[in-house]
């Protein structure tokens, strides 16, 4: 049995219709739940609220004023102790450039120059192996294994696409 609507009918504040009332009249006479809940309900609505301690918004305010300013406090510390860390590492990863850059220009540009030849040289490397590779295994397998590789990988990629697109739908209608 749904109960949803009658306990959302119980717990708002809302008034209700006749046809509503009627039918929560008739639920409430067979559910057991749900005229217990009634009952809770009309129990704690009818409940005397207790009136505060004289001075207690005094109080809580001057409280709440002094947990923010030591919240205030901790932050700050907090950032304080965080950008010293991080200009910790900042300063110790880059203490070799730092050193160079500060010792000349000229051994600035060098170690640049160096850099950017050893990177050159690394990609080109890469790109020979990669190519050496390929030429290796193309001796290898026969062309009707590449084809038949390829119309494997397009095969699943529209699955996965359809599949993702029917998941979407699904998430949409919920």
């Amino acid at each position: 049995m749904d109960h949803r609507p009658f306990e959302d009918w119980l717990l708002s504040e809302e008034p209700l219709t006749t046809e509503h009332k009627s039918q929560l009249q008739a639920h409430l006479r067979t559910c057991k739940t749900c005229s217990t809940l009634a009952e809770v309900n009309l129990a704690l609505k009818g409940a005397r609220q207790a009136a505060p301690v004289p001075g207690f918004t005094a109080r809580f305010q001057i409280r709440l004023a002094a947990q923010q300013k030591a919240q205030r406090l901790r932050n700050q510390i907090g950032f304080f102790v965080l950008f010293a860390g991080v200009m910790a590492v900042f300063t110790w990863l880059a203490w070799p450039f730092l050193r160079t850059a500060l010792a000349s220009p000229a051994d600035l540009l060098g170690s640049w120059l160096v850099t950017l030849v050893d990177l050159w040289l690394s990609l080109r490397a890469f790109g020979d192996t990669v190519s050496v590779f390929l030429r290796v295994i193309n001796g290898f397998i026969p062309f009707y294994v590449w084809g038949f590789a390829a119309f494997a990988f397009v095969g699943g990629s529209l699955l996965w696409v359809t599949s993702m697109k029917n998941f979407n739908k699904t998430l949409q209608g919920v």
